[in-house]
């Protein structure tokens, strides 16, 4: 199937080889060559969809990010609207590591903004937990010997996540890596934005408690690491 990335179509379902929506007549390719198959995910900013790369032989997956400010109060669309840019800027930068999602393509079309990323075929470590059950000791030790690495270079490029948690870490099916993805809520923690109060943003039950007043540190993404560890082991 293909879908219809109009916010305002009624029917977003088209088949797949469809070039124009047959319900709206929206174009059904972002620059001419990304196509959304079906929707994954939906938060405060957007939309997420599965998509595939029509512009390569193989089609290979790729997912697709919709910003939508219809989907914010009035008073937070500047807000969100900066922080689906930012997050355009530090994918570019961090998915040079091999355990974050590399970004492929932003850009602004029909009125709408798209950051078109790298997919990760893999499960989530909350769906994880809920068909393998708890983790082991020695399971944890694996994890925080894959993931403080990330993070440490996350945290070298000014970087504080501010979301991490089980849902936010894939296991990739090909080589059995972890992987840290959503970067919708990371800040840049230059020197001064660091001593200022900012917006509390992350999940709750995972912020530490400077993050849930809104002075986020790098030890915020440590913090929530140790929890997801705990949710992990205790499977509460």
């Amino acid at each position: 199937m293909s879908y219809c990335l109009n916010p305002n179509c009624r029917k977003n379902q088209n088949p797949q080889g469809n070039r124009f929506c047959q319900s709206c007549g929206s174009k059904l390719l972002l620059r001419e060559r990304y196509r959304a198959l079906r929707v994954i995910g939906q938060g405060g900013f957007g939309k997420t969809f599965l998509a595939e790369d029509e512009d390569k032989p193989s089609k290979p997956r790729c997912v697709i990010k919709q910003f939508l400010p219809q989907l914010q109060p009035s008073n937070s669309i500047q807000l969100a609207a900066r922080l689906f840019e930012q997050e355009a800027v530090r994918l570019d930068d961090l998915g040079k590591h091999s355990q974050i999602p590399e970004l492929l393509a932003h850009f602004e079309e029909n009125g709408q903004l798209y950051l078109v990323q790298e997919f990760i075929d893999g499960e989530n470590l909350l769906q994880e937990l809920a068909q393998e059950g708890t983790f082991d000791e020695t399971r944890i030790r694996q994890l925080l010997s894959s993931l403080l690495p990330v993070l440490q270079f996350v945290h070298e490029h000014q970087v504080i996540h501010r979301d991490i948690k089980p849902e936010n870490i894939i296991r990739r099916r090909a080589d059995r890596q972890l992987v840290v993805v959503d970067f919708g809520a990371a800040k840049f923690a230059t020197g001064t934005a660091l001593l200022q109060t900012g917006t509390v943003i992350g999940t709750p039950g995972y912020i530490a408690p400077e993050q849930g007043v809104g002075r986020a540190d790098f030890t915020s993404d440590l913090y929530s690491l140790g929890v997801s560890c705990l949710k992990l082991i205790l499977s509460t």
